[in-house]
């Protein structure tokens, strides 16, 4: 069936994939959206929290490789670029006998009329066996305290939430929704003007510490011929909040350990907010499909608060997460893919309410949202650990389940992580995260990214992609000290990305930008003589490695010490004060690629690096004393590509 609708414009794949136009493609017909769905997908759900985008990489013509589309996915809409929808464990339960879930791939091309051809290409077989959990865990809600004397506030938080499945001869899915995970959670000052404040008229002590381990596991197995069972797993962290949820803190917040709060103290303050929080999705299938999906939203340390000491202010801010992801298929399709949009240590986020900007938590008494009336110490990071795996061993054969549209044709396995960003100090708006002392500031950052992503195949292709957007010691930060300081960032990234196979062709991909020590910010050290030290690292490996087929890896990174051009334009990064500046930026880098008979042809192998390191860039560096600024800079690139052999 042919359709005609109105154009999209200029948008590119990855614009359509965050946009209404997807809602309009694959999502529900209504008098408001002007664009109809192809005939068979009027399901009435948004598909972009029920599903994913695919396109059609038309860069092979003889083998063209659906691709997976992510947020950041720039690809220009050329002629008929060809689109599909990728249901998730949810969108399995819309399906019924009566009411089938179907797929269609749309075809989109740019001009005054756009036309698509739709064609059915698979039906979504609802799950014999289906399990369903949600679950959160929060030490203390909007709560508020006015104490004369000292205020100690302990609240150690551990969660532990988990769903399974397993179906013999028939399907099986679990899906879990984690909303909440947290220590200390407050009024978001968007919502409330109100503010959830802890005061006390001497020491102030607020330790949250927050552990969680969520989990899904699918598992299928048949031992009659033709008996097809598929197994999906899915967890979502922080991502949405279950059907008619009614409790307190509904909204989805993922994990935190301080957020939304204000804590005033009359002398010294202590406060610790973490999290190390480890999901775990895993899928198996003996006689089916596997797809495992881990999705997390926001996990932080201390956020949207602010903190007045009236003499010494001790914080500490650290997000952390570890994500595993896991599909196996024995006969042909197994997809693991991980999402994580933001890991943070300290933030503080900004929101816009006609036409005016401001922080959702601007302080109590409309001070600055972190201020001591003595000196300052600030502890933070970003720990980042995820391991996304997919491995088939496949049959050679097209099965049943492998439909005639190529939605599965051929035995594959494919492993996706797409990691966001990851931040010790953060704010989106220019110089937001605000920190003050009228003695000393003490900065310390120490993250961590390690992300390993493995895709394996005996009889079937590989794919394995992997992406880190940033991760950076301070963006849109202010920090000012009556006195002098110090700073000292360690930043690192490490990641593998990693495609074998014997019968099939592989693809690696890996990216890491922006390993920053310290981002676009501004330091002020009144009282001069401040130390500084960045050290930034990226560690990367991207191999691919096909007997019978043909093989290509691709890896991309870049590193800085101290760089400007990280924040929100036109945000000036500068440092005052200090005495002595040093940046360390190294960035090492192996793209390799091996095939042993798939193609003598011209890019039968290939491999790509593709690095940039610097040191200091874009900064104002001003003192009335004398400043020792050093910066040392190595960049390792190498690509390697072998064919007629494996070893590398």
């Amino acid at each position: 069936m042919t359709n005609s609708y109105q154009s999209i414009g200029n948008f590119s794949i990855g614009d359509l994939f965050t946009s209404a136009k997807l809602y309009s493609l694959f999502g529900s017909t209504s008098d408001t959206i002007s664009l109809k769905p192809p005939l068979g997908v009027d399901f009435g759900f948004n598909p972009t929290e029920n599903g994913s985008l695919q396109w059609l990489n038309p860069d092979q013509a003889s083998k063209p490789a659906w691709a997976e589309v992510l947020t950041t996915t720039s690809i220009p809409v050329a002629d008929y670029v060809q689109l599909r929808f990728i249901p998730t464990a949810e969108a399995f339960q819309l399906a019924s006998d009566s009411q089938p879930f179907t797929v269609a791939v749309v075809p989109i091309a740019i001009g005054d009329t756009e036309e698509f051809t739709s064609s059915v290409d698979l039906q979504i077989p609802n799950g014999a066996a289906y399990s369903y959990a949600t679950g959160q865990a929060i030490g203390l809600n909007a709560v508020n305290a006015d104490i004369g004397g000292n205020l100690t506030v302990q609240v150690p938080v551990r969660a532990g939430i988990s769903v399974s499945s397993a179906g013999v001869t028939d399907n099986a899915v679990a899906l879990l929704d984690a909303t909440n995970i947290g220590g200390v959670l407050g009024v978001n000052f968007s919502d409330n003007l109100n503010d959830t404040t802890l005061k006390s008229a001497a020491n102030l002590q607020v330790l949250a510490d927050v552990s969680g381990l969520v989990s899904a596991s699918a598992h299928t197995s048949a031992d009659i011929k033709d008996a097809y069972a598929d197994a999906d797993a899915h967890s979502r962290f922080g991502i949405k909040s279950p059907p008619d949820a009614t409790s307190p803190a509904d909204k989805a917040q993922g994990g935190f350990g301080i957020l939304n709060m204000d804590l005033v103290a009359g002398a010294d303050a202590n406060v610790r907010g973490t999290t190390a929080i480890q999901l775990d999705t895993s899928s198996d299938s003996t006689s089916g499909r596997a797809r495992a999906t881990t999705d997390v939203g926001n996990v932080a340390g201390v956020g949207d608060s602010a903190v007045q000491a009236a003499a010494d202010l001790n914080l500490t801010g650290i997000g952390g997460i570890g994500l595993h992801t896991a599909a196996n298929s024995a006969m042909g399709s197994a997809e693991a893919t991980t999402s994580l949009k933001n890991l943070r240590g300290i933030f503080s986020d900004a929101t816009t309410n006609g036409g005016t900007t401001s922080l959702n938590n601007p302080g109590a008494l409309g001070l600055d949202p972190y201020s001591a009336g003595g000196n300052l110490a600030i502890n933070t990071g970003a720990k980042l650990t995820a391991l996304t795996e997919a491995s088939v061993v496949g049959d050679g054969m097209k099965d049943n389940f492998e439909g005639a549209a190529e939605f599965l044709k051929g035995d594959e396995a494919t492993a996706i992580a797409d990691l966001g960003r990851a931040y010790g100090l953060m704010s989106n708006a220019m110089g937001g995260l605000q920190m003050e002392a009228s003695g000393r500031v003490d900065l310390n950052i120490n993250s961590q990214a390690n992300f390993t992503t493995m895709a394996d195949a005996v009889a079937g292709h590989a794919t394995a992609f992997s992406e880190l957007l940033s991760n950076n010691g301070a963006v849109n930060a202010n920090l000012m000290a009556g006195d002098t300081g110090s700073i000292n960032s360690n930043v690192d990234t490490i990641f593998k990305t990693i495609a074998n196979t014997i019968n099939g062709d592989t693809s690696a991909k890996g990216t890491a930008m922006n390993t920053v020590g310290i981002g676009a910010s501004e330091f002020i050290f009144t009282g001069l003589g401040a130390l500084v030290n960045a050290d930034a690292n990226t560690n990367g490996l991207v191999r691919a490695v096909s007997t019978l087929g043909k093989a290509s890896s691709e890896l991309n990174s870049s590193t800085g010490g101290i760089v400007a051009n990280t924040g929100v334009p036109p945000f000036q990064a500068s440092m005052s004060g200090a005495e002595q500046i040093n940046a360390i930026a190294n960035n090492t880098g192996f793209a390799q690629a091996a095939a042993v008979a798939g193609s003598s042809g011209h890019n039968g192998v290939s491999a790509t690096a593709n690095q940039a390191s610097i040191g200091v860039d874009g900064y104002h560096f001003s003192t009335s004393e004398s400043l020792n600024l050093s910066s040392v800079n190595n960049v390792d690139s190498t690509a390697q590509a072998v064919f007629g052999t494996t070893s590398l």
